[in-house]
């Protein structure tokens, strides 16, 4: 078996954008970042628990998008236990 095998994979033209000026500034081979870009996300499937790998977008409809804006705009005021934690 060689040592050596070729993956395809399509990705966006951002992505291959940020993958090109990656190398270059820092004189790598995409192939070496690739592979261990690979690598240390199996790993880290491996390793975490599915909880870790939360999407980082979220969803709202129009009323849950006012209330969190309104949330925002007025924070209720720390709690005792808050002001505790943060204190250390």
């Amino acid at each position: 078996m060689p040592a050596d095998a070729q993956v395809s994979a399509t990705i966006s033209a951002a992505t291959k954008d940020k993958l090109d000026r990656f190398t270059e500034q820092l004189g790598l081979k995409k192939n070496f970042v690739v592979e261990q870009a690979l690598l240390f996300f199996m790993e880290s499937r491996r390793e975490l628990p599915d909880e870790a790998f939360i999407p980082t977008r979220l969803v709202l409809d129009d009323e849950q998008f006012d209330e969190l804006v309104a949330r925002l705009e007025s924070p209720a005021a720390p709690t005792d236990r808050l002001v505790e934690l943060m204190r250390g």
